[in-house]
């Protein structure tokens, strides 16, 4: 019996504290509930006391970017006396979402990548937004860029809000150019040249230790998928079902281009621009032995790599992060005789999830937040893709003056409004597809599979569990 009674006292003591931990309070206190922020702050507890519904906005962005998209949303809650959004910064990763939605405690609206949206989306996840679309202004999809709606849409349903795209261009270092003898104005134009260039630009110390890399095809993270498209190849079948890049002799060829960026042991003559594996190992995703991205020890900031595939963003962080780096910004090289395209490889969307306690109020948010305000001044959508250096959603905001008068940001501008755009496309396995296309590389950087046994290795992985989905819920997945 006294065993019974400990029991029930424990099983009383953990449940008073798990209500303690989860009851809302005022700030000083610290509210525990899964992934929620402390509600106590004196602007919400005012809204509160106001009677205005609370929303929860679960943010992607993180840093100095989630400041300033809050304080959009600071205008937002000062705006009027019914709503009050309360933001909550959660980063990338989606296994969050996921287990708030199945428990059914989402937030009333999120923000996310375009692959997350891809794999949620056909679990039934997200509410469709076509028919608000319609009745919102600048929400129809020829005010977007064709990649950005495409990706928030799913067998004709839209799913998401295209909010920023990224686009990327070459970087060079102009002072590395300068000491390689090479124009500091004068950016590699052809595949050749690029190549060239890197030979050029890597510089190895007394020991023949690398000082300087002259670039990586793989910098600052995997180009797999946009490599392929670009020497002119298809990872897909013509309506999207199935991977057929194993079948495709240029994505075969991009493998292989990569392939050679690594000295191959067994090869007397390696080209000029080739590095040993250890050193490529070394400078594989992460920068490893380069620095930290986020910081002023980024690799290409502190002059060891001399140029670098980059998004707009850098127009941001080089400022930041390398005041006194002297850089350039011109398109990526493409293979001669392949169509010129740009490469948008992410977009951050705004949905509403299946679940969502506040759904209306939700909407109003977001209607607010992409519509051009009273007074004449842009979105604060546009607003927040300008206080970031990405691009907007919205051809009509990314020609706007403001967008196109920094030299360096035109550049990426420019691409995105003059290129077709190399995009992931919406596909229930998008994730896993990217994960099998930076796999393959892997397997033939480092000599371990030719690139057809690890295109079609991933392949048959992919369309497998495509496959697999398509059995299991045919009316979401196609």
């Amino acid at each position: 019996m006294g065993r019974t009674y400990l029991s029930w006292g424990l099983t009383a003591l953990v449940c008073a504290v798990v209500i303690f931990l989860l009851w809302p309070v005022r700030s000083g206190w610290v509210l525990a509930s899964f992934d929620a922020p402390a509600p106590g702050t004196d602007p919400e507890h005012d809204a509160i006391q106001q009677g205005r519904t609370i929303i929860t906005y679960w943010d992607r962005s993180q840093g100095h970017e989630y400041e300033m998209h809050n304080s959009l949303v600071d205008e937002f809650n000062k705006s009027q006396d019914k709503i009050y959004v309360r933001t909550v910064s959660i980063g990338w990763r989606i296994e969050k979402l996921l287990t708030a939605i199945s428990s059914g405690a989402p937030p009333d609206v999120c923000s996310m990548d375009g692959q997350a949206l891809s794999q949620l989306a056909p679990q039934g996840c997200f509410i469709p937004l076509n028919d608000w679309m319609a009745t919102q202004p600048n929400m129809r999809e020829e005010d977007f860029f064709p990649h950005m709606y495409e990706t928030a849409s799913m067998n004709g349903t839209v799913y998401g809000i295209p909010c920023t795209t990224d686009v990327y261009c070459l970087l060079w270092n102009k002072e590395a150019f300068r000491k390689a003898g090479l124009d500091p104005e004068r950016p590699p134009r052809t595949m050749e040249e690029l190549q060239e260039f890197a030979a050029k630009l890597t510089v190895r110390g007394p020991n023949g230790e690398i000082e300087q890399i002259g670039f990586l095809p793989w910098l600052p993270w995997d180009f797999t998928y946009m490599w392929g498209r670009f020497f002119g190849g298809n990872w897909f079948n013509e309506d999207f079902s199935a991977v057929v890049s194993a079948q495709d002799p240029q994505i075969v060829k991009s493998l292989e281009w990569q392939r050679s960026w690594v000295k191959d042991p067994s090869d007397p003559n390696p080209p000029a621009y080739a590095l040993d594996k250890d050193v490529a190992q070394a400078f594989y995703n992460g920068f490893s032995a380069g620095g930290a991205y986020f910081s002023a020890t980024n690799p290409f900031y502190t002059g060891k790599v001399a140029m670098i595939h980059e998004g707009e963003w850098q127009c941001t962080f080089i400022p930041k992060y390398a005041p006194n780096l002297e850089w350039g910004v011109a398109p990526i090289p493409q293979p001669e005789g392949a169509p010129p395209l740009c490469y948008s490889g992410s977009c951050v969307l705004d949905g509403v999830p299946v679940g969502s306690k506040n759904m209306e109020e939700a909407l109003t948010f977001l209607a607010w937040y992409y519509a051009p305000r009273a007074d004449g001044r842009p979105s604060p959508a546009s607003d927040y893709a300008h206080m970031i250096h990405n691009l907007t959603g919205r051809k009509t905001e990314a020609a706007h003056e403001r967008f196109t008068q920094d030299p360096k940001f035109a550049v990426f501008v420019n691409e995105l409004m003059t290129k077709p755009a190399i995009f992931y496309p919406s596909i229930p396995v998008g994730r896993q597809f990217a994960d099998e296309c930076q796999k393959s590389r892997e397997y033939v950087m480092f000599g371990q599979k030719t690139a057809e046994q690890a295109l079609l290795d991933s392949q048959t992985m992919v369309n497998g569990e495509w496959d697999r989905l398509r059995l299991e819920a045919p009316e979401h997945v196609q």
